[in-house]
């Protein structure tokens, strides 16, 4: 997926375009409902600026290791008052801790902000792409770091 990616397309927050470079990796452990499992991540450096930049998949809410599909499901769970315990791992990957956390951020931060702008649950697609264009933050990210949702060129 990375190597289909157009580093020229990315624009940095500065403004320039086509001035962004692998800058080098890290790795990142993703917690989900399948297990844990490690991951690299790609840094890209502007050569206008200097910032760095971390180029995520959606899958994948900023600043946290729980991935972005487990992160609703256990949201829609909470919502109509399912098991909110669905997305916990035998292994411990997801455990109560993380559902408890979980519902808490959404309660705090993103359940109000999803009603004002009328974004469903349902359609993770949409759901992304509108947290971007109204809050520029994947869904479930609490720091509130801009982000940038580049999608697939065509």
């Amino acid at each position: 997926m990375l190597c289909s990616l157009q580093f020229h397309r990315l624009k940095c927050k500065c403004g320039h375009s086509g001035c962004m470079t692998v800058h080098g990796y890290y790795s990142r452990t993703v917690r989900s409902s399948f297990g844990a499992f490690r991951m690299r991540v790609c840094r890209v450096i502007c050569s206008e600026c200097g910032r760095t930049h971390a180029i995520l998949p959606a899958s994948l809410v900023p600043y946290s290791q729980i991935d972005f599909e487990d992160q609703c499901v256990i949201i829609d769970a909470f919502e109509n008052g399912t098991d909110r315990n669905a997305a916990c791992t035998p292994e411990g990957a997801i455990d109560e801790n993380d559902v408890k956390t979980v519902i808490r951020n959404y309660r705090r931060h993103w359940r109000t902000m999803l009603i004002c702008e009328a974004i469903r649950l349902s359609d993770r697609l949409n759901l992304i792409i509108s947290c971007f264009a109204h809050y520029s933050m994947q869904f479930m990210q609490i720091r509130r770091t801009p982000n940038t949702l580049f999608e697939n060129p065509t």
